[in-house]
């Protein structure tokens, strides 16, 4: 209660002050309106926008909307719609006003509840020096599984929640985000069971694996940006998402690990951006228990676009250490990390695992896009040639892709397809505490080590209210296994099990051979502004080739989602 009543008299004080509309907030990654962005870049209708680096502040996002506002006679009926839509979404953002927008606690509240043309808010209020907007979220989904190994587990759950978020002074950002669920259907086995689908279930202990009934959330953070955005400091909690990936990423992805908390710095100076970030996250030892402590630090340095913005380049670098005290060396955000882990560790210790990684975008022509990444999680340039165990200190994913707007010349169509190759023990470590994964759910790319991935993805959008997704992977993994002494054999193909990477010369694909087909399709219903249906389906089929074995096991997900 006391926690209720300190969030009542925050919501109260904010919402009695009576024009700045510099909003320095974030816009959540989950926004659809970073694949409208995403795709105008792409199609040359703005000249500077990087999906790549996210999220991105309220204030970019609407300049970006104004750009394409002025352009508005280059784009397609459907992109014209959803322009209409994001404007009045953004409206405060783009132009200080609030004409199109309605709130719930006033006399014409319940009248617009239901309207298609407001973007609808419990409560706002601005003035000169404080913005303050209010939002009610409630959300019923399912889960179900049907296949060979899963059984029939299925899930029904309920939440509700709230929001909000402002600017202080033109300059400090606000944010929270509440949520509490129950479980309305199913077993705590069956919630265990589907927490994999959803990371942020996953990363719910109560959900995950007590199997408690209720279950909450949050994200939130300050933010301060000056009024040029050349500048951001953040701390707080947040999805982040760093890399070119079309349709999962190779450095950090907020579709396989859950939002962690974290201080970030982000330069931006002409074609310049800078992030940094030092984060805490969740990690267990060998036996199972949670650690004391597990950070996550990340640099990353994205130059361009150059030669009439057809050509990007970024350089990464990464370090997870844990059940050690926050290590300054790692907070200074002008280093080079594999330095500093060098001269910071004990001597022979090698405990810290250290990453690299270099990408780079090409928009060779209109509507086309095209990205390369590469991971280095170890180097050795000595062993680099060598066939044998010794060469095993040179471990490196990669990932290329192309990404085409209006495919086959019909607008609105979006068709995407990348190629992943990740080797034995990528995102692995020696020592289980200190893997690439946060809450045992991978940071990067949601492939196992010792894989790889044929991935496509087409998209369309009918109009501003129905957008229809399918996605087809084809996948192969060497998986561990047990020999027939009943000796443990670590092909590195888990990313929690890093353990006798030199005992034998890695090879791709060695191990118990997987091959892997998975279909994914969703469709979003938007029917009311603010009312959502959310129906997903998922097929994956299991072929054990050097057994002849195969299986297959449905996933069902659907959801009604208010955001008011």
């Amino acid at each position: 209660m006391k926690k209720l009543g300190c969030f009542l008299a925050l919501m109260i004080l904010l919402s009695v002050v009576k024009v700045s509309y510099s909003q320095v907030e974030l816009v959540p990654l989950s926004n659809p309106v970073y694949d409208f962005l995403d795709r105008m870049f792409t199609n040359k209708v703005i000249d500077s926008y990087s999906s790549s680096m996210g999220p991105v502040s309220r204030r970019e996002a609407a300049n970006c909307l104004k750009e394409i506002t002025a352009k508005r006679n280059k784009l397609s009926k459907t992109d014209k719609e959803l322009l209409d839509y994001y404007t009045t979404e953004f409206e405060y953002d783009m132009y200080g006003t609030l004409k199109g927008s309605s709130n719930f606690f006033s006399k014409k509240g319940v009248g617009v509840l239901f309207s298609n043309k407001k973007q609808k808010y419990l409560l706002t209020s601005v003035d000169s020096n404080v913005t303050f907007f209010w939002d009610g979220l409630a959300n019923v989904r399912y889960i179900g599984l049907d296949g060979d190994s899963a059984g029939k587990p299925h899930v029904l759950l309920g939440e509700l929640g709230t929001r909000i978020r402002g600017t202080l002074f033109n300059s400090v950002g606000y944010y929270l985000r509440l949520s509490n669920g129950v479980r309305l259907g199913g077993t705590s086995e069956d919630a265990q069971r589907t927490a994999f689908v959803d990371p942020l279930l996953s990363s719910i202990r109560k959900y995950r694996s007590e199997g408690n009934k209720t279950f909450d959330s949050y994200e939130g953070y300050l933010r301060y940006a000056p009024a040029k955005d050349w500048l951001g400091l953040t701390v707080g909690r947040e999805a982040l998402s760093f890399g070119t990936g079309y349709i999962d990423k190779l450095f950090l992805s907020n579709k396989n690990s859950a939002p962690f908390d974290f201080l970030k710095l982000d330069l931006h100076y002409k074609k310049i951006r800078y992030s940094f970030f030092h984060s805490s996250i969740v990690g267990n030892d060998s036996a199972g228990a949670q650690l004391s402590s597990k950070y996550l630090v990340f640099h990353r340095l994205e130059l361009g676009p150059f030669f009439n913005n057809s050509f990007k380049l970024a350089f990464n670098e990464m370090v997870v250490y844990s059940n050690v005290p926050m290590n300054f060396a790692f907070i200074n955000p002008i280093s080079f990390l594999t330095s500093a882990d060098m001269n910071t560790e004990l001597p022979g210790k090698n405990s810290n695992n250290t990453l690299l990684g270099l990408d780079m975008q090409v928009y060779p022509a209109k509507n086309i896009s095209i990205q390369g990444s590469l991971l280095i999680d170890d180097l050795n340039f000595e062993t680099i040639s060598n066939d044998s165990a010794k060469g095993n200190d040179n471990k490196f994913a990669v990932q290329g892709g192309i990404n085409w707007q209006n495919a086959f010349t019909l607008p609105n169509l979006a068709l995407a397809y990348e190629y992943t190759k990740v080797e034995p023990f990528v995102y692995a470590h020696r020592e289980i505490n200190n893997s690439y994964a946060n809450w045992n759910l991978p940071m990067g790319h949601s492939l196992n080590p010792n894989s790889d991935e044929h991935a496509f993805r087409l998209a369309y959008n009918f109009g501003s209210r129905v957008k229809f997704a399918v996605t087809y992977k084809m996948q192969r993994t060497g998986e561990n296994y047990t020999d027939s002494l009943g000796n443990f054999i670590n092909v590195g193909s888990n990313i929690l099990n890093g353990s006798e990477d030199f005992a034998r010369k890695n090879e791709f694909l060695n191990g118990i051979r997987i091959n892997r087909n998975v279909i994914i399709a969703e469709l979003e219903f938007e029917p009311i502004k603010q009312y959502f249906f959310t129906i997903r389906y998922q097929r994956r089929n299991y072929d054990y080739v050097d057994r002849n074995i195969s299986y297959g096991e449905n996933i069902f997900w659907g959801s009604f989602r208010i955001d008011y």
